[in-house]
């Protein structure tokens, strides 16, 4: 198991995001926004009644502009449309659980969001035949499986998709059929399953999909394609989803093709369709003046609303149309439907149709915003319960890139029964730009003296230096300003910074346009004499690259090699040799790379000649070529894409490929030496300012479900993260992610410990730890707590200013919730040295599937609404800081009282500040329960005990009725009634115990399904033997047949755990369950401990120090508990064992220490068979002496 808390630094200027898609889940009421850049904001609305509206959390997993999004059920079944939800803590009426989020981007990832954590349980990118994804709609029927209709970027729909974030309407180029792809997704796995439709449509360029119900001679729901000239074709699904069946190119054979030329020229005299909607049946196309409705089944038009009617609609450009609700009627189709034009003024209309008639009559309407004239406008409308929701973008065109924020306000539906329509009441309002968080005096210092507010961060990154620990953030503003952020902690000047200085700023000057990439080098060799080894290298909008030297931040050289701005910075692989390792590639708009040396100084190679941008490159400095990959992307096929194949080291280019034999080859050049390299370039993307996000997402099943399918240990031998405590990454510009490995930092003072007897001998330490490690394999926290012993005489304060204590402060630093506990704040200031972050801004994250990341907005409300939605956050960040804290008060005993202090606030003394907050999954606490420190394993404990009365899962809750109050009813209904109640809480505390879908918490801790199912038992079963009394009576019995297979199957997680879980409750608990079943058990124990000694003398047994601490398991605690609880079995056991097995067997020694502890924990049990006691005792000394020697 791996626990990782995420920090997240923010820069000083809000991001950017312009909306291209929205949804809004229930109870509570929450929005997502997803914007161009691949950004989701994630807004809280259940208390937008009395406060404004603000973010809680960006959620980071795309990289591309969202398409669209939709509501999921991924674990549930047909029919069933709640989810099961991994928290633990009891559904009330205002949170249930009501289905995930899904979203999807253009370049084909699609991500599936956790609704209360906001977390992402999977990520996947789409296969490339699918192609771009357009829309997605989840089955009425099944929730779990999403609709995804997608369509390739052709020259007919190329503007669409490059303006997919555009709010004019573009007519469409020619009525010529693309191809398109509607496929159906089990958003629990993120695979396809069905393929509905795939070729060529019939009809014009993709334009809408929904899907219909059943009608006329179609027995199945159907899925409604139309195309920007109002034709419709509609494709029938398979009754049966769950069936991995395709339909190929046939299948529009089958489809109902419905042409709508002849209504299109009736009611809108020859013009395109604006804007389409669907509900059921019906079919809303909108047009510049009106908007017809029609029957899908019978192609026959119900009606139209004129909006000329309107003046303040028709006054501009109408933009789209929306349907709000659909009463239940039978017998009359009645809904309230919306249209919006493009200065965001709303109409809304209640329509009903019964047989031939069709009314409308307007209802209210929602006032249009009023802005400058260089002000352009995007929006969104979206229902709410009896709310809508108008989401708008705003962008001030100051210059490129442009700054797009969004505003979200919500107006009241009300009902008018006047003859006039009224207008909507604001409910509430707000966007996070009004009280960004900006620091005054560094606005003073910036070169231009604009506000800090205007400014837009444009390429950002982190610099790891040695990829041991954070040296710097770099943010590249539009300006063409560079400003550095130094971690002071890690300068060589730590001791003279102030107290409270976390980090210094830096201001470089000199670029004339926005600053599109970034990238830092540490030279290998410095002849030229300058003052630092790191450099920066930045390249602008202004065509230039300019090197930095980041320690007297003094300008080293200008490049000229690009006649267009500079996009992307690319820098040597790892081992790669002399001169190539100090050199880098640029690439230019001007589809031009280009290979400048940081030694000379010069442009040593120009590789010209792309006939488009590249857009993936990689460089393989073991056989000296570079593949530059260039897409087209006006072309309907991948015959156009070339591949470049150039030589290093002499500049020439070798091959031109085109084609699938481009796309072969390049994948090959990606299997060879940089098979992790494909998106980024480059060995080294934690300094260079490329998107985390845009690693290369793998299409292979195995892989993409790692963490739920294959053990831990497979995974984490090839982790990069477990030499490093600390990783830092840029998911987008302005957003520094900084993860904190709680392996890796509880092991730093152990590390630096065998590095100081690595200096005095090596040799003989090794040989010390070989013996030690043979003869105490099990006793592996005591070698680390002797260690700490013999460190300990060492002054805290030096260690403090180490390099281990350095990242052991930063991390406490970061990670630690400020301004909560102002006391606990000052003695960790004062005692343990930590710095307070003053010169930026710390947010809260939580790790996701394949490096998504979930982090939260600047501000204290922000990260506590973290906080009181997800358990497994509250779980990972309590874990981590009491950990910490443990393991601070055994390095020195002169900051005792400001760990413990620490390790109090995030055991008892926050849940107390914040009642509200959610507790720890028990659930994740258990699966450290058996971690190899002792200090988690601590900690794991402590947290669970504290969290337990309030984080017991609801099913196993003991809920109290009143019904024995009542004086009503006899005793047989009393008696049928709880003789119901225990049959149905069986069958849900069953069902809670044998589940494993849908476990949020598994991701988070890389974890696999089997870890959910045995993690859940172990719970229930520490519940039933703790806190008896708080869950429901046949809990017990449930759990301990599956608590002894446990112990018995010799797992290394939670074997140990199961067993000293069953000795602690055998007196009170499990010995009324198991009490016929106690012989057999002690004799399957026997043989247990036989056949493990027998596989832990092999020196080549994997595992045998894990199958000795077992053992040490079985032998000192679960063994005795059992001989007390039944003692003449466990006297017949061993009599027939010691009859049965050798003299030399382990089963003679383990029978004789079972029985010394017996007699000195309940000597009175043993009372009665002294005289067998006694000559069973006599007997095992006598063959058992040898094995006593050498114990």
């Amino acid at each position: 198991m791996k626990c990782r808390s995420v920090g997240c630094v923010w820069s000083e200027s809000p991001p950017v995001h312009k909306v291209t898609a929205t949804v809004v889940l229930d109870r509570p009421p929450t929005l997502y926004t997803g914007g161009s850049d691949g950004s989701i904001f994630w807004w809280n609305l259940s208390s937008s009644l009395d406060h404004d509206i603000k973010p809680v959390a960006i959620l980071c997993g795309h990289t591309a502009p969202i398409s669209d999004m939709g509501i999921c059920s991924p674990s549930s079944t047909v029919g069933d449309d709640n989810e099961t939800d991994s928290s633990n803590v009891a559904p009330q009426s205002s949170s249930v659980n009501y289905g995930s989020l899904i979203s999807a981007c253009t370049d084909g990832v699609l991500c599936v969001w956790g609704r209360d954590t906001g977390h992402c349980t999977r990520r996947r990118k789409m296969p490339a035949w699918v192609g771009s994804p357009y829309m997605v709609q989840p089955l009425p029927g099944n929730n779990r499986y999403v609709c995804v209709a997608c369509r390739f970027i052709d020259p007919v729909n190329l503007i669409d998709h490059q303006s997919l974030d555009s709010t004019e309407h573009h007519e469409p180029q020619s009525n010529k059929p693309s191809k398109c792809t509607v496929v159906i997704i089990d958003s629990y796995t993120l695979t396809i399953v069905q393929t509905v439709f795939r070729g060529t449509l019939s009809i014009g360029p993709f334009e809408f999909m929904s899907i219909v119900t059943p009608f006329s001679d179609m027995d199945k729901e159907s899925v409604l394609i139309a195309d920007s000239f109002g034709n419709v074709q509609c494709v029938p699904l398979l009754k049966d989803t769950d069936r991995n069946e395709d339909i190929t190119d046939d299948s529009q054979k089958n489809s109902r093709h419905l042409e709508m030329s002849d209504w299109v020229q009736e009611s809108s005299e020859g013009e395109h369709p604006i804007s389409f909607a669907a509900s059921g049946q019906v079919l809303a196309v909108l047009y510049t003046t009106n908007c017809v409705f029609k029957l899908v089944d019978r192609n026959a038009k119900v009606g139209e609303i004129s909006l000329l009617e309107d003046v303040n609609l028709s006054r501009h450009d109408v933009a789209g149309c929306l349907f709000l609700g659909r009463e239940e009627n039978i017998n009359i189709f009645v809904e309230t439907f919306a249209v919006w034009n493009n200065k965001g003024y709303v109409i809304m209309y209640t329509i009903s149709y019964s047989g031939q008639i069709f009314k409308y009559a307007p209802l209210c309407a929602v006032p249009a915003v009023s802005h400058p004239p260089n002000v352009e406008l995007s929006f969104s409308f979206i229902l709410m319960n009896q709310n809508l929701v108008r989401v708008e973008s705003i962008c001030l065109h100051t210059g490129e890139p442009v700054h797009w924020k969004p505003l979200i306000t919500i107006w009241e539906i009300c009902d008018n029964d006047e003859k006039f329509y009224q207008e909507c009441r604001l409910v509430a309002k707000g966007s996070y730009f009004d009280e960004w968080f900006v620091d005054q005096e560094n606005i003073a210092q910036t070169s231009n003296g604009n506000d800090s507010k205007e400014r837009v961060v444009t390429s950002s990154m982190v610099i790891s230096e040695n990829d041991s620990s954070p040296y710097a953030i770099v943010y590249g503003y539009d300006s063409g300003q560079i400003e550095v952020l130094r971690f002071n902690m890690f300068s060589e000047n730590a001791d003279t910074q102030e107290v409270d200085s976390c980090a210094s700023k830096q201001y470089l000057s000199g670029h004339t346009g926005a600053i599109l990439c970034l990238a830092a080098h540490q030279m290998v060799s410095n002849s030229r004499g300058f003052n630092s080894n790191i450099f920066l290298i930045s390249g602008s909008m202004d065509c230039t690259i300019r090197i930095w030297d980041l320690n007297s931040s003094n300008l080293v050289t200008v490049m000229h090699q690009h006649v267009q701005p500079v996009r992307r910075i690319i820098l040597p692989p790892s081992h790669t040799d002399s001169p190539w390792s100090d050199c880098f590639l640029s690439v230019g708009d001007d589809a031009c790379v280009a290979l400048a040396s940081l030694e000379t100084l010069r442009v040593e190679r120009m590789f010209p000649g792309h006939p488009y941008v590249p857009s993936k490159i990689v460089w393989d400095s073991t056989r000296g070529y570079l593949a530059c990959f260039s897409l087209n992307h006006t072309a309907t096929s991948d015959s156009s894409d070339v591949l470049y194949i150039w030589d290093v080291k002499s500049g020439a280019r070798e091959r031109v490929l085109r084609g699938s034999a481009a796309h072969s080859m390049f994948d090959h050049f990606c299997m060879s030496g940089n098979k992790n390299n494909t998106s980024a370039g480059s060995m080294e993307r934690n300094n260079t300012s490329t998107s985390s996000l845009v690693m290369p997402v793998i299409e292979d099943t195995q892989v993409s479900q790692s963490h739920t399918n294959t053990p831990e240990k497979g995974a984490s031998s090839s982790d990069f993260s477990r030499e490093h405590p600390i990783t830092c990454s840029c998911p987008f510009p302005g957003i520094a992610t900084l993860t904190f490995d709680m392996t890796s930092l509880m092991s730093l003072r152990t590390k630096s410990f065998e590095r100081q007897n690595d200096a005095i001998g090596r040799t003989l330490v090794e040989e010390s730890e070989s013996v030690q490690n043979i003869q105490y394999p099990v006793s592996t926290d005591s070698g680390n707590a002797s260690q700490e012993t013999l460190t300990d005489t060492t002054d805290y304060t030096d260690w403090a200013h180490s390099l281990e204590g350095s990242l052991f402060r930063f991390s406490l630093s970061v990670l630690h919730l400020w301004d909560v506990d102002y006391e606990l704040d000052k003695l960790l200031v004062s005692e343990m040295k930590l710095k307070k972050p003053k010169n930026f801004f710390v947010a809260s994250g939580l790790l996701g599937d394949r490096g998504s990341l979930t982090l939260t907005f600047p501000g204290q409300s922000a990260t506590l609404e973290l906080w009181r939605s997800s358990s497994e956050f509250s779980a990972i960040r309590s874990l981590t800081m009491v950990s910490l804290a443990q393991h601070m008060i055994s390095l020195s005993h002169s900051c005792s009282s400001a760990t413990s202090a620490l390790a109090a606030f995030y055991t008892r003394q926050f849940a107390e500040k914040f009642p509200d907050i959610k507790p720890p999954l028990l659930q994740l606490l258990i699966s450290f329960w058996q971690d190899k420190s002792e200090h988690v394993r601590m900690a794991a404990r402590s947290l669970f005990h504290c969290a337990a009365s309030r984080a017991i899962p609801h099913p196993l809750r003991n809920n109290k009725s009143d019904d024995a109050n009542k004086s009503n009813g006899g005793a047989e209904n009393i008696s049928e009634n709880i003789s119901l109640d225990s049959s149905k809480d069986n069958s849900e505390m069953l069902a809670w115990l044998e589940s494993f879908e849908r476990q949020d918490w598994i991701s988070c801790v890389w974890g696999t399904s089997q870890d959910a199912m045995t993690s859940h038992m172990v719970v229930a079963a520490a519940l039933a033997v703790w806190y008896p009394t708080l869950v429901k009576p046949g809990l017990a019995m449930l759990c301990v047949h599956p608590l002894l297979k446990l112990v018995m199957a010799m797992n290394e997680k939670y074997s140990s755990t199961a067993a000293e879980i069953l000795a602690e409750g055998m007196e009170s608990t499990w010995s009324l369950c198991i009490g016929s079943e106690i012989p057999r058990i002690i004799s399957d124990i026997f043989l247990q401990i036989e056949h493990v000694n027998g596989a832990s003398a092999k020196p080549t047994t994997h595992g045998s120090d894990t199958f000795l601490e077992i053992q040490e398991s079985l032998v000192g605690i679960l063994l005795p508990s059992l001989a007390m609880a039944d003692v003449p079995a466990f006297l017949h056991v061993i009599e027939r064992q010691i009859w049965s097995t050798a003299s030399d067997s382990p089963v003679h020694i383990v029978a004789l220490m079972t029985l010394i502890r017996v007699a000195r924990g309940s000597p009175r049990n043993l009372a009665p068979y002294l005289d067998k006691v006694a000559g069973g005792q006599f007997y095992i000394t006598d063959n058992g002496s040898w094995q006593l020697g050498h114990a």
